[in-house]
């Protein structure tokens, strides 16, 4: 499935919408979009609902991304990833790195 991602703002909320599998050839551009939102007290959701499939890249992408983010003291979390998507964090242990919210409406009101 292609890869496709974009960034919309919510007053200063921004929110990453993922589509299609994260994988070798879809990290580089997630993380070319992510790295530019993380500015000092910047709140980043990715929304992940139209992501099937992740793999270790993708992974690497959004955890260098929310390292970035806790370096300027800003934020990012994850929002209604698929059972598959959601798995590999629980496996990886990022889900305990990085918040991972049921659904976009809990991410925004963090909870």
């Amino acid at each position: 499935m292609d890869f496709s991602a974009a960034a919309s703002s919510e007053g200063e909320l921004q929110i990453v919408t993922s589509q299609g599998d994260l994988d070798v050839h879809a990290a580089p551009q997630m993380l070319a979009l992510l790295m530019p939102l993380m500015q000092p007290g910047s709140r980043t959701i990715i929304e992940m609902s139209g992501t099937p499939f992740m793999d270790s890249s993708g992974l690497a992408s959004i955890i260098e991304a929310a390292a970035r983010a806790r370096d300027v003291d800003g934020y990012l979390c994850i929002a209604a990833p698929s059972v598959r998507v959601e798995r590999v964090l629980q496996i990886t242990g990022v889900d305990t790195l990085i918040d991972v919210f049921d659904s976009l409406e809990s991410a925004k009101l963090g909870r």
